[in-house]
């Protein structure tokens, strides 16, 4: 998750990726990224709208068709945890059989 630390979308992201990151453990790691921190990876991937959420897989950089413009990354907060366990399934499953981009 790109993003600040004291945003207020950013913070209730946090709550929802630490609520499941027992239930993804299997399949993802999460990682918080301050912006500031690292503004080459912000500029490498665009990051203009916070929170985003990149995912990966095995190095990969896995795109979500989700009907959005962008569809290089995840813009904004998930609304519940289901949610963002959904979207791990999904990129985790599309990972395993080489898809570069899944819906």
């Amino acid at each position: 998750r790109f993003g600040k630390a004291k945003d207020l979308v950013c913070m209730q992201q946090d709550d929802i990726l630490y609520k499941s990151q027992i239930l993804v453990s299997r399949m993802a790691d999460i990682y918080i990224v301050d912006v500031d921190a690292v503004p080459l990876y912000t500029q490498y991937f665009d990051i203009s709208l916070i929170p985003a959420t990149v995912f990966f897989f095995n190095a990969t950089h896995i795109k979500i068709d989700c009907g959005r413009p962008d569809n290089t990354k995840w813009i904004g907060a998930f609304h519940t945890k289901q949610d963002f366990i959904d979207v791990v399934e999904t990129v985790y499953k599309g990972g395993l059989y080489g898809k570069y981009i899944v819906t």
